[in-house]
């Protein structure tokens, strides 16, 4: 499944996926990588705990732990903050 970053806070290393099907997804990067927003991810977006996602944009898999889905704009804005 795919997705486009939508949110980023860097500070706690956490970015939003809204994935094609309109829901969002938020994860923590596990690692310094650099994602920037409108970067195309893929992997298993609806799954808890840890993943690995791959960013299509910048060619680069991404190890993650993913705090939520199915999220709505309100819910993610919430766990981003």
């Amino acid at each position: 499944m795919k997705g486009t970053v939508v949110g980023i806070n860097p500070r706690k290393g956490f970015i939003a996926i809204r994935i094609d099907d309109g829901d969002i997804t938020v994860a923590e990067l596990l690692g310094d990588y650099n994602v920037d927003l409108r970067d195309r991810i893929r992997g298993d977006l609806e799954a808890l705990g840890g993943e690995y996602f791959y960013n299509l944009t910048k060619q680069e898999e991404l190890d993650v732990f993913v705090q939520g889905t199915g999220c709505s704009d309100h819910n993610a804005r919430l766990l981003l903050a």
